[in-house]
C-alpha cells in the first residue's frame, strides 16, 4: 500500500507493543522506520535490464525471513537517536521494529500486486485483493489513531487503529467473495465457462471491484458494483486477446525478447495480453488498469520480431482519456446506464 499507510500502521504497531515504563515515542519511531524499511527495493534498479524492478520489488525484502533484520535494523538507528534523552537499548527497540515490519508485509499482501512472503522457501507472490494500493477510508482514521496514540502515549488508542484497519481489510475479503460469487453466477447464466477469472479491488474504495476472466482466447473485464443489503449489479467492459507462445510476432526462442516475455510472465503469473504495434508485439498484464472496465495494462512489454534486447522495452501507461474520471465516477455511484443486475 502507500507509504502514509505503512508509516501510520508502523507507528500504531510500535507504540502498541513498546515495553511498559519505555520509550513511547522510540517505539513508534522503530516501528515506523521498519513499517517503511521494505520499500527500499525500489532504489534496486538496472539500466540494461528494464524488469529488474517487478523483479525486485515485493521480494525478499517484504518476506517474513527478512523481517527481523529491518526490526533490528530500526531498533539501533532507533536507539542512537534517542540515546540521549530517553536512554533506550536496541534490544528493548527490536520488538516494536518487528512488529512495524510485519505489519508492512501483512498489508502489502492484503493489495493485488503479490509479496513474496516465503522466500526464501518458495517464490510465489501472495495476493490477497482484499483492500486497494490507495484507500482514504482505510488510512485516515488508522492515522489519526496513530498520531493520537503517540502523542498520548496510548497503546490502547494504538490498538483501536490496528483494529480499525484489521476489520476494514476483512470487508475487503467479504466484499471481493460477494463480488465473485456474483460474478460467477452471471457468467454461469451466460453459458460462459472461464478458463481463469479474478476480481480485484479499483482505488480508494470497496464498492467497484475490477473483475477479469478469459474465455475462449480472449481476456474479458468488467466492473463489478457492491453495495451491503442491495443486488450486485455488474458493467461488461473491455476484451482484448491473450498471448501465447504460438502468438504472431514473438521474438526467437531462446532469444533477449523471449527470455524477457518470460521474465514478464513469471511477474504476471500468464495474464498476459496481446497487442501488435509498429511491428513489434506487446505483451500485457491484464490485471491492472487505470479504469475497471478498460483492458488498456498499466504495463507492458515491447519486443521486435528480431528478439534483440536493444529492441525491447517496458511501456507504461497510465494515461487517461477525456471522460475517465466521469465515467469511474458514474461505476462508482451506480449511475451509469449500462449496469445489469446480477440475479
Amino acid at each position: 500500500m502507500d507509504n502514509v499507510t505503512h508509516a501510520a500502521l508502523g507507528i500504531a504497531a510500535g507504540v502498541a507493543v513498546h515495553r511498559r515504563g519505555g520509550s513511547v515515542s522510540a517505539a513508534a519511531v522503530a516501528g515506523l522506520l521498519a513499517a517503511e524499511a521494505p520499500d527500499l527495493d525500489v532504489f534496486i534498479r538496472s539500466a540494461g535490464d528494464p524488469l529488474v524492478s517487478f523483479r525486485w520489488h515485493r521480494h525478499f525484502t517484504h518476506s517474513f525471513a527478512f523481517a527481523p533484520a529491518w526490526g533490528l535494523l530500526a531498533a539501533v538507528i532507533s536507539a542512537w537517536f534517542f540515546r540521549r534523552r530517553h536512554n533506550v537499548g536496541w534490544r528493548e527497540l527490536f520488538l516494536p521494529g518487528l512488529a512495524g515490519a510485519l505489519t508492512h508485509l501483512l498489508c502489502d499482501g492484503c493489495t493485488s500486486y503479490g509479496t513474496m512472503l516465503l522466500w526464501p522457501f518458495t517464490e510465489v507472490r501472495y495476493a490477497w485483493d482484499c483492500l486497494p494500493i490507495i484507500d482514504l477510508a482505510a488510512t485516515l482514521p488508522l492515522l489519526t489513531l496513530a498520531v493520537l496514540a503517540w502523542r498520548r502515549h496510548s497503546p490502547r488508542l494504538a490498538a483501536y487503529g490496528l483494529l480499525w484497519f484489521t476489520a476494514y481489510a476483512l470487508t475487503g475479503v467479504t466484499q471481493q467473495a460477494r463480488a465473485e460469487r456474483s460474478l460467477r453466477a452471471w457468467l454461469e447464466s451466460q453459458a460462459i465457462r472461464p478458463e481463469r477469472l479474478a476480481v480485484k479491488p479499483t482505488v480508494s474504495n470497496l464498492i467497484v471491484w475490477r473483475a477479469v476472466w478469459l474465455h475462449e482466447g480472449r481476456w474479458h473485464v468488467a466492473a463489478v458494483r457492491n453495495v451491503p443489503f442491495t443486488p450486485t449489479r455488474l458493467v461488461v467492459g473491455e476484451t482484448r486477446a491473450a498471448w501465447t507462445p504460438a502468438s504472431v510476432g514473438n521474438p526467437p526462442p531462446f532469444s533477449e525478447g523471449s527470455h524477457l516475455i518470460a521474465d514478464f510472465s513469471r511477474f504476471t503469473s500468464g495474464w498476459n495480453t496481446y497487442d501488435q504495434a509498429d511491428g513489434a508485439i506487446l505483451v500485457g498484464d491484464i490485471r491492472f488498469a487505470m479504469l475497471p472496465t478498460s483492458s488498456r495494462p498499466l504495463w507492458s512489454v515491447r519486443c521486435a520480431p528480431g528478439g534483440a534486447l536493444a529492441d525491447a522495452s517496458l511501456v507504461m501507461d497510465r494515461s487517461l482519456r477525456d471522460g475517465d474520471w466521469g465515467r469511474l465516477g458514474a461505476l462508482l455511484s451506480g449511475s451509469d446506464p449500462r449496469f445489469i443486475e446480477i440475479r
